[in-house]
């Protein structure tokens, strides 16, 4: 073989060599590229996955709560419609000024819940603060008597606005052939950030079902009971109890 045929031989040879490396290169990249995808699509399936099973949970929460809402308007449909019709909003619009109508048995428990929870705040400060109280208790003493009869006048419980709908809800409604309707009620001291819940009566004539008014021409509201903040309390007036 001559030099120049052996050259040549070589030459054709390298390039061969190449050529098969190019291919085999290019076949491991091509198998990266799909091992990588399919690795990308496995993590993007177990991903999916796993936002399935969240929907899926977040479903069945949902559902439950659905049903627990359906239950809810089920059960307090007919009072929110009743809070919305005309007789309602009569009964709001009466009621909103008239503070003189909230027992003050119901003020003086609000002030003793008041009381009772500025001593739980106090109890819970004083391990940090015990230096603080030195010297105070003889001033307490003498001036509790009169921060009590200044409180019970400070305490300026009223009934929000007649636009306000949420505060004065009706129980029982024109169910005949009941004599009176039952209200739930709030009034509050915007003030001192207290409430008070009432339940009253307002008795009505039969038939037509209009509230019965008193010699002054106005609404009879009658409490039942009342919670100012130390659980419900049944209320009787002076009269009732004696007569009992």
């Amino acid at each position: 073989m001559s030099f120049r045929e052996d050259v040549f031989a070589k030459i054709v040879t390298y390039i061969t060599v190449a050529v098969l490396l190019g291919a085999m290169l290019v076949e491991a990249f091509v198998i990266y590229m799909e091992r990588r995808e399919q690795t990308e699509l496995e993590a993007q399936a177990a991903s999916a996955q796993e936002t399935i099973n969240e929907l899926s949970v977040q479903t069945h929460s949902l559902t439950a709560q659905v049903e627990e809402l359906q239950e809810y308007k089920d059960k307090w449909e007919n009072s929110v419609i009743l809070a919305d019709n005309e007789l309602c909003q009569k009964m709001r619009e009466d009621l909103s000024g008239r503070s003189e109508v909230i027992p003050e048995e119901a003020v003086e428990a609000s002030l003793l819940a008041e009381e009772a929870d500025s001593l739980s705040e106090a109890e819970d400060e004083e391990a940090d603060a015990a230096e603080d109280r030195k010297g105070t208790d003889a001033a307490e003493a003498d001036t509790s008597e009169d921060s009590e009869e200044t409180e019970l006048t400070a305490a300026g419980f009223s009934f929000p606005s007649a636009e306000n709908k949420e505060w004065l809800l009706p129980l029982n409604l024109g169910n005949e052939p009941s004599v009176e309707y039952l209200f739930y009620a709030r009034a509050e001291d915007a003030e001192r950030g207290r409430y008070i819940d009432i339940l009253f009566e307002v008795p009505v004539d039969r038939p037509g079902g209009d509230p019965v008014l008193d010699d002054d021409g106005q609404i009879i509201w009658r409490c039942l009971a009342y919670d100012a903040g130390l659980g419900w309390t049944l209320y009787t007036t002076p009269g009732e109890g004696s007569e009992s």
